[in-house]
């Protein structure tokens, strides 16, 4: 898990218009210029279906944030997609690491 201050909040949703940059195989990415670099992961029922999966997902790409990082201030938002609690980790990361690079 990551920080609460690099967390987006309700507050910071508020206004925001993110543009989809990046839909990969396990995550599509949207971004928002900001001041400072917040992140959310959202899963929304609609793609997955069991709490525990959904749990996973986020879990997943939480642990990842810690280690990927865009080099320029953003509000990201990551969508997780349902092979992104049976893909390999490594990929999944590969593909976080390879959206932050088309961002910058």
């Amino acid at each position: 898990m990551i920080p609460k201050s690099e967390r987006l909040t309700k507050q910071d949703f508020n206004g925001l218009r993110p543009k989809i940059i990046f839909r990969g195989t396990y995550v599509d990415v949207a971004v928002s210029k900001s001041e400072v670099t917040k992140f959310a992961c959202i899963v929304s029922k609609k793609r997955i279906k069991k709490a525990t999966d959904r749990n996973t997902a986020k879990r997943r790409v939480y642990s990842i944030l810690r280690d990927v990082r865009p080099k320029n201030n953003f509000f990201v938002l990551l969508y997780p997609k349902q092979n992104a609690i049976s893909g390999e980790f490594l990929k999944i990361k590969e593909e976080i690491s390879q959206a932050f690079d088309t961002i910058d």
